[in-house]
């Protein structure tokens, strides 16, 4: 479809060395660390709030078949919300600029943890359903300061910068759980980590008020962000990397979401080793996009870095399943981390390369909701699977990480996935 020439919204005094200055990458990485930490702060509470014995929030007619129903739905419904919600933010950013949807992602986020928290103190299961679905479904923080990312951005430094802001990511999956968990520890209120979580978006709206600003060209396209997303995905260039991501999305997802699940029924791990194993998986993750992607994108065409990095995936899920000491699936975290940071930032910048700049807001709507569907259909498999064998949902994520393999050779044989070598 054609596209009309945008209108500026570049400043008169506009400084690009200011713009670019580390205040404005900070803001970006705060606003990614505030949205990971704020959703990993919660777990340590989540699982006994909902499913413990002592729950405030159910009386004893109702039994474990109902509480396992919410719990599901609580954990579902904040990506499915997100999934819904990312498309038409990140069309809008494109619109109205990445500030001020940046700031209502932020200040929605802060809300919606405000109203848990308030849902957890008065025992409603019903406020902390809806504020679950408002923190979900304004929950395009990431993909926005990733478009705001590409913005300042050259064909050679995108990927690297957007190793840099993601990896606030992994760092935030990091800090979040550990601060929940010690709070939980500590005897504090279940509702406090909510509080908490309320408060680090705050923070972040202040930094992007104060430090960022947008310099690209605003988009006058006012089509159904839907009906635009059918056309990137009607697109062959766009099709693939697009049809990968989400393979591996849901292979990856399948495989974290049980990680903790499986350690502890085939490796005995208690509930601080589990706590333990995300913290390094995350670090080694954050590790990855700040030092190993950039380093290898500077140097090699990201469709190689592509292919090595998502077919080592299969084998080391797969060799998970096999070994019958705690040690193998430390061994294995660590390089599986790595593989799923690049791969992912290389079909962001893969995808992004083939996207007009005043449509890199949808390109990252739409893979935050690819992101967000993976995320809340992942565990559904996984728990259907689970009861079968506990060595299955390893297996079959194995094998769907092997599909995407698959589908990216047959990809570079019909050359549908174009190379990006710089």
């Amino acid at each position: 479809m054609p596209f009309r020439p945008g209108r500026s919204c570049i400043p008169a005094n506009f400084d690009e060395s200011k713009m670019k200055s580390r205040l404005v990458y900070l803001a970006l990485f705060s606003t990614i660390f505030a949205d990971a930490a704020g959703i990993g702060i919660v777990y340590p509470t989540l699982t006994p709030l909902l499913l413990g014995d002592a729950s405030p929030l159910f009386d004893s007619s109702q039994g474990p078949a109902f509480r396992s129903a919410v719990y599901g739905l609580m954990l579902a419904i904040y990506p499915l919300m997100m999934c819904l919600g990312s498309p038409w933010l990140g069309a809008l950013s494109d619109r109205k600029g990445r500030k001020p949807v940046l700031l209502l992602c932020l200040l929605g986020n802060a809300g919606g943890m405000a109203l848990t928290a308030f849902g957890v103190w008065q025992g409603s299961l019903v406020l902390i359903c809806c504020g679950r679905a408002l923190a979900g479904i304004t929950a395009a923080s990431l993909p926005v300061a990733q478009a705001a990312i590409i913005d300042l951005s050259t064909a050679d430094s995108k990927a690297a910068n957007l190793a840099l802001v993601t990896a606030a990511n992994g760092i935030g999956f990091v800090a979040g759980p550990l601060l929940g968990g010690i709070m939980h520890q500590q005897g504090a209120a279940l509702w406090l980590p909510y509080l908490w979580a309320a408060l680090l978006p705050l923070a972040s709206a202040v930094l992007v008020l104060l430090c960022y600003a947008d310099t690209r060209t605003l988009s006058d396209d006012n089509a159904n962000p839907w009906r635009n997303l059918w056309h990137m995905l009607c697109r062959p260039e766009l099709r693939q990397p697009l049809l990968l991501l989400a393979i591996f999305l849901l292979g990856y997802y399948m495989y974290f979401n049980y990680m903790a699940a499986f350690a502890l029924l085939h490796y005995r791990f208690d509930a601080w080793q589990e706590a333990q194993l995300l913290a390094y998986y995350s670090t080694c993750f954050a590790v990855a996009m700040l030092f190993i992607v950039p380093w290898a994108t500077r140097r090699f065409a990201l469709e190689r870095i592509l292919l090595l990095s998502l077919s080592i995936q299969p084998p080391l899920v797969a060799a998970a399943a096999l070994g019958n000491a705690p040690a193998v699936l430390w061994l294995l975290t660590g390089p599986l981390a790595i593989a799923v940071a690049t791969t992912y930032v290389c079909l962001l910048s893969i995808a992004s390369n083939r996207t007009l700049t005043e449509r890199q807001g949808q390109l990252m709507g739409l893979i935050s909701a690819i992101n967000a569907l993976a995320w809340g259909v992942a565990p559904l498999i996984t728990a259907a699977l689970q009861p079968l064998s506990t060595l299955l949902p390893i297996v079959v994520a194995a094998l769907v990480l092997l599909a995407g393999v698959a589908c990216m050779l047959v990809a570079r044989q019909r050359q549908l996935l174009p190379g990006t070598a710089k």
